[in-house]
């Protein structure tokens, strides 16, 4: 096979990988993930408390967050571990702080308990032994508790016994309407859950069974008769939103640690917006100087690295969108890109220096093509695996938009081999047969050449 086929089948690879990547884009649909920074919402920070944390359960808990998160229906939400004990959640396209908070940190402890006795209010302001019950070493499942409950214009204090049946008994739970058409939750339990409640129900007919949310009480039906379908609803004042979140937070259950909110921050659509103008601004810059500073210099060849750094481009954005499902693009991911223009442009330099060494020693371009790239691709390697180590222990080691940047910066450096290899090598190799190129000036080389040299005989 000869050497111009070889480079006119590597040429053809990369060509033909890149139809393939734009082919899976069109197909399929496929946008870039924008992260919070690019798109707008809302990022919460979160630190669990307890004197020690296991780790698992810092994991249970972030898989429980990003359940209740996407049933809520928010798109491409970024829910990690930062540390030991704190959790970022951020959720692109959301600008409800307040609503994002109560759904992400509240605990969902759902607890049954029969009311054993119950008192007026203001009768019970009185009575010293009806004080509502506080404090984290009272507020306890095994524990009787008197708690507040307020239906309409009416609050009642009660007494309730112990926890007879706890919210991970709860297979199913949805909104549903009364016939005044306001909002309650309708629940299904699993098959031991619905066996315990067939008990409780019929050991304890006409007594009030009290629904507790987190020690407040949603409500306290009368249990007319022992229900064994395994299904009940909660009712109280809720609005539609409410009774959504509340029917996640149910279905997806408690969380295993109590959460404490540090930071919360809501990034406008508009900011978004305008951040991405400016990475892409700020790229196609880079771009447009790489450009003008490689034909500048290396004149016809620079050519060929432009054409080389548009497909380095279309390479990168095929991939942001092909990997949408997994990688969310930040601004700081923006960054590595940008920072990959001149890596990709670097790897030119180092082959082109080469070559104009050999053709100011007297060389034809079409003699050196092969051999300078051979001595340039060392150099090019050992410098491309130093980067891509960097990049890849930043990655591992760093967190939140930091991770999009090292990322970037990894998947553009073996990007640059690639297309170096088998785009910019072949090319060059195959423009080297041209008469034009075989004059100096025409590659940047402005000293006449002195004659051939050894290996310069064609």
């Amino acid at each position: 096979m000869s050497r111009r086929t070889k480079n006119l089948i590597a040429i053809g690879v990369v060509l033909v990988l890149l139809g393939g990547v734009y082919a899976a884009k069109f197909v399929f649909n496929l946008n870039p993930r924008l992260g919070l920074d690019l798109k707008g919402g809302v990022s919460l920070v979160y630190e669990a408390k307890g004197k020690s944390i296991d780790t698992d359960v810092l994991n249970k808990t972030v898989e429980k967050i990003r359940n209740r998160v996407d049933k809520l229906g928010v798109s491409e939400p970024e829910i990690t571990v930062l540390g030991s004990r704190n959790i970022e959640v951020q959720l692109p396209g959301i600008h409800d702080p307040e609503r994002a908070k109560t759904l992400v940190g509240q605990t969902a402890q759902l607890q049954f308990r029969i009311v054993q006795e119950s008192k007026d209010k203001k009768d019970a302001k009185k009575d010293p032994n009806w004080q509502v019950t506080t404090g984290e070493a009272n507020l306890q499942p095994n524990n009787p508790v008197t708690l507040p409950l307020t239906e309409g214009k009416n609050a009642v204090i009660l007494k309730l016994g112990p926890t007879l049946l706890k919210g991970d008994a709860i297979k199913k739970a949805q909104v549903g309407y009364d016939t005044s058409n306001n909002a309650k939750i309708d629940f299904t339990l699993n098959s031991a859950g619905s066996k315990k409640f067939a008990t409780i129900t019929q050991q304890n007919t006409g007594k009030q069974l009290a629904i507790v949310l987190d020690y407040k009480v949603e409500s306290a039906p009368n249990i007319k008769e022992a229900i064994t379908g395994g299904t009940g609803e909660i009712t109280g004042n809720f609005t539609d939103k409410e009774a959504k979140d509340l029917a996640i937070v149910l279905q997806t259950g408690a969380l295993p640690v109590e959460l404490k909110l540090l930071t919360e921050q809501d990034v406008t659509a508009t900011l978004g917006r305008d951040s991405l103008h400016r990475g892409l601004i700020a790229g196609i810059v880079g771009l447009i100087v790489v450009a003008l500073f490689m034909i500048a210099f290396y004149r016809a060849l620079g050519l060929v690295t432009c054409t080389g750094l548009i497909i380095f481009g279309l390479y990168i954005y095929g991939l942001i969108c092909v990997l949408g499902d997994f990688w969310s693009l930040s601004l700081a991911g923006i960054a590595g890109i940008i920072v990959s223009i001149g890596i990709a442009a670097d790897s030119s330099i180092v082959y082109f220096e080469r070559l104009k060494e050999d053709v100011k020693e007297g060389r034809t371009l079409r003699s050196s093509a092969d051999s300078a790239y051979k001595s340039a691709f060392r150099t090019i390697l050992a410098a491309d695996t130093v980067s891509f180590a960097a990049a890849a222990i930043l990655y591992i080691f760093a967190v939140g938009s930091v991770k999009g940047f090292a990322l970037t910066l990894g998947i553009a450096t073996v990007l640059d081999v690639y297309v170096s290899y088998f785009f910019t090598r072949p090319t060059t190799s195959l423009l080297s047969n041209w008469e034009f190129l075989r004059k100096p000036w025409v590659v940047g080389v402005s000293a006449p050449a002195k004659g051939p040299v050894g290996g310069g005989v064609e």
